[in-house]
């Protein structure tokens, strides 16, 4: 559809074709160009009686609706049907004018939402029937939502393998509502947990940038050492330590203004930790720069990610910092515990990875694949799904089945060879009961961290949840 202009509407019922027919030739006339298709949308039925002019090049979709009232079933069906035949066009015109006011509201919620291709024009067509004429005229409804803001983002970078943010598993659901509602709390530290693979990174630095409307400054914590966490963060003055060879701004006073996430947060030293306990209790963010005599401030909000359960952290960061940081909190589900986005996450991946153009757009579908995406435990989560698609890619054939099926042998038999559960070290110390104690605490925690909840891990091991939270204190 690209550089092609495409009319898409519901059929008019109040005056039949015509209004649809009079539409098309005042919209050419606007655009100074024909269309090249119509999209008709018809509830229940099909349409007939089509002048000529415009039959050959109409494409109509029947959408079934009990009750063209109802506007979640609506936006489903548009969503569902519609979308994805109209996510490549470059010049998409709507006529939000026929159909019912559910219908009308549908068109703009889903333009607010940035839903549509960029650039989407909306038209409003308006019957008399004392003079039988039709007018049209273009909407102006510039107001747009967090949620237009994140796709356009995505729309204006290299595709990248980002949740749909509004997902159908209640799990995944759940999730983005919490983090919409914490990230929306101004000067409050945000910790995000989930699973290596989950998507963390790259949900704060899409989805929250977009609700905090802040730049996010990103910093890796693993494999740095104290004086080098502290000179990325605070920043030095020259001579400061030795290599210090100059002044070097910290990322405190880059993220002024902006968002600092600490990614593996986990990973960071313990006495940077409790240097930055001081900056987040003060007000005014004040902090002082590796060797200097002055203090400096910065308006920063902070957002610290993790894949280690919250046992773990507790352990190992400094109980004062994990107070700061630990306020709110919230858990990306791993993908095993939201299948029913499956189908759009396999989409995302295939977007993300096959760049070259002798690959279709749409990623290859099988009921082989989709037996194994919704059996399998997915621990790598969006790595699984990337790891499968390069190897589709890697066999890839014109016949998509031929592919499929050897990237799916190839990843099962990987997968088949991995290495599973290691058994803990006896110990001459311990007695009998008290390595069982100590299986039986190992055996908890795991299981709360692999499959997200101690109501779902107790469910899965087929025991009762207070029994497996006293478990895992050992």
């Amino acid at each position: 559809m690209k550089n092609k202009h495409v009319l898409l509407c519901w059929r008019s019922e109040r005056a039949g074709n015509a209004v649809l027919e009079k539409t098309v030739t005042k919209l050419e006339k606007k655009l100074n160009t024909n269309l090249s298709e119509i999209i008709l949308l018809v509830q229940n039925d099909l349409p007939s009686n089509l002048e000529p002019k415009i039959a050959d090049k109409t494409h109509s979709v029947t959408l079934y609706l009990e009750d063209p009232t109802k506007h979640h079933d609506i936006y489903e069906q548009v969503v569902n049907k519609v979308l994805p035949l109209v996510n490549d066009c470059t010049h998409l015109h709507i006529n939000v004018s026929p159909g019912t006011p559910a219908m009308h509201t549908v068109w703009l919620i889903l333009h607010a939402g940035g839903r549509f291709p960029a650039n989407t024009s909306l038209w409003s067509s308006q019957f008399n029937p004392r003079t039988s004429r039709t007018s049209l005229r273009e909407v102006e409804f510039p107001i747009t939502t967090y949620l237009s803001e994140i796709r356009e983002q995505r729309k204006g970078t290299s595709k990248i393998a980002v949740y749909e943010i509004e997902a159908k598993s209640h799990a995944r659901a759940e999730s983005l509502e919490q983090l919409k509602r914490f990230a929306s709390l101004p000067n409050i530290p945000l910790l995000v947990l989930g699973e290596r693979g989950t998507g963390k990174t790259r949900t704060i630095e899409t989805i929250v940038k977009s609700i905090k409307q802040r730049e996010v400054i990103t910093m890796a914590c693993g494999g740095l050492d104290s004086t080098v966490a502290e000179s990325l963060l605070f920043g030095h003055k020259k001579g400061a330590f030795t290599g210090a060879d100059g002044d070097r701004d910290g990322l405190l006073k880059v993220a002024n203004g902006n968002t600092l996430f600490l990614d593996e947060i986990q990973d960071l030293p313990q006495s940077v930790q409790r240097k930055l306990v001081r900056v987040l209790q003060d007000k005014r963010h004040r902090y002082r720069p590796v060797g200097a005599d002055l203090e400096e401030t910065s308006d920063f909000e902070l957002v610290c990610a993790s894949n280690q359960p919250l046992s773990k952290l507790q352990e190992v960061l400094d109980p004062d910092f994990y107070d700061r940081i630990s306020m709110l909190k919230t858990t990306i589900p791993p993908l095993r515990e939201c299948r029913e986005d499956i189908h759009v996450d396999w989409q995302n991946v295939w977007d993300e990875v096959s760049s070259d153009e002798m690959y279709p757009i749409q990623a290859p579908e099988s009921e082989l694949l989709y037996q194994h995406l919704v059996s399998d435990d997915l621990n790598g989560n969006l790595r699984d799904l990337q790891k499968l698609a390069v190897l589709v890619m890697a066999y890839w054939e014109k016949d998509p089945d031929i592919p499929l099926k050897k990237a799916i042998s190839v990843w099962r038999a990987e997968r088949d060879c991995s290495p599973g559960l290691t058994i803990p070290i006896l110990s001459n110390n311990l007695t009998r009961g008290e390595h069982i104690k100590s299986f039986t605490k190992e055996l908890s925690l795991t299981a709360k961290e692999r499959y997200g909840t101690w109501k779902k891990a107790a469910e899965v091991l087929q025991c009762d949840e207070k029994t497996l939270r006293q478990d895992s204190k050992g």
